[in-house]
């Protein structure tokens, strides 16, 4: 059934609200261009007066004109689509599962439309929602392209430099990570900087999406437009705790002494490297915990619940808890680590000193010829930008 009168256009919430006043069962839709069946098929006048709300609201927003508070919504919606679902968007992000929910309700009150079904059925686009999402995602490139390119054109190297790092690569000696940022601030002291502790996942997702410019990570998975150079790499060995009841025999199986057949308790990452997997597959491993970080992975260790893999140098700094190596013909694990960029941001100054200082060899010897080097690196990198 279509309206005609314009005053009824005019006046959606008007007739709305006297439709649930009189008990009557239709009233107006949101655009004022259609009846809409209020209290049949299951509806109720609760429901009935949420709808005025939300046409009320509609019908008092002038003009939609874009905020910052809307992009970044939109950011959020975007990868709560890509990861099929709130809680995978808000572990994807680093981001607390209730204002990811709340972010995205926002934004559905803000746009006036239903976005996505999102409950125990699962994740499920609605087609405004769709339509919203490729807006969307088309909208956020084009302004993280533009931003890129403008600091390219002028060279002004100012803003924010944002890099995602994994857990603990402070503490390996062969990351230089700590005199790369200070290349970086000497060459640009305008330069503010971000400096943000993820996943992984998080860290390409990021990437990805522009909201990290450079990312170092262990477990790349090759996502697109990245490009990955391999920069250092670290030793793993496998820990138990010093008090663990199964020690002696652990010890022996690993070493290929004890054949028994009952399962070693592992503590497992859930993000693993291909070593790391290899060695789980050759031995009678039973995963007693599951763990996302070397901090979580070492606290289950010396709380006794099995075996697991540290970084070397991380192990080296945990003498108070009692931990002890493992030995076993695959270790010491190599697992390399990576610079990830964005292919289209390879020309930013930032980006190239950073990447350009962690891909240099190193030189051995005393704090002098340390000293020197990092100063030579630092006036090759500063005249870089102006090539």
């Amino acid at each position: 059934m279509k309206l005609r009168s314009s005053a009824f256009r005019r006046a959606p919430c008007l007739l709305l609200g006297l439709a649930i006043a009189n008990r009557q069962n239709y009233a107006v839709s949101g655009d004022g261009d259609e009846i809409i069946d209020l209290l049949g098929a299951g509806n109720t006048a609760k429901s009935a007066q949420s709808y005025l709300r939300k046409t009320a609201r509609i019908a008092s927003m002038g003009p939609f004109q874009l905020s910052n508070l809307d992009v970044k919504q939109l950011r959020i919606f975007t990868a709560v689509v890509e990861n099929e679902g709130v809680s995978a968007a808000a572990y994807a992000l680093g981001a607390n599962l209730t204002a990811v929910s709340r972010s995205l309700s926002e934004l559905e009150d803000r746009l006036g439309v239903r976005l996505c079904r999102r409950g125990r059925g699962g994740f499920e686009l609605t087609p405004q929602g769709l339509s919203i999402y490729e807006h969307a995602k088309r909208l956020t490139l084009e302004l993280n392209e533009f931003e890129t390119s403008v600091r390219i054109i002028s060279q002004a190297v100012k803003g924010r430099f944002r890099i995602g790092i994994i857990d603990n690569t402070l503490s390996n000696p062969a990351s230089r990570l700590v005199q790369g940022l200070n290349m970086v601030a000497q060459a640009y002291p305008d330069l503010f900087v971000e400096l943000s502790l993820l996943s992984p996942p998080a860290i390409e997702i990021a990437l990805r999406e522009r909201r990290l410019d450079v990312g170092i990570t262990a477990q790349p998975t090759g996502l697109s437009p990245l490009e990955y150079t391999e920069a250092f790499s670290e030793q793993h060995r496998i820990y138990i705790s010093q008090d663990h009841p199964r020690r002696t025999e652990i010890e022996a199986a690993f070493a290929g002494k004890n054949h028994s057949l009952e399962a070693i308790p592992f503590i497992a990452r859930r993000y693993k490297a291909p070593t790391i997997d290899k060695l789980e597959q050759s031995y009678h491993l039973s995963p007693a915990a599951t763990v996302d970080s070397v901090e979580t992975a070492a606290t289950l260790i010396a709380a006794g619940f099995g075996v697991g893999v540290l970084p070397t140098h991380y192990a080296d700094l945990l003498s108070r808890l009692d931990l002890v190596e493992v030995a076993a013909p695959e270790t010491p694990l190599i697992l390399p680590f990576f610079i990830a960029h964005r292919s289209d941001m390879e020309k930013e100054p930032a980006i190239r000193m950073f990447r350009k200082f962690l891909l240099q060899q190193r030189p051995e010897g005393d704090s002098t010829e340390q000293k020197s080097w990092n100063a030579a690196v630092c006036l090759q990198l500063k005249a870089s930008k102006l090539a």
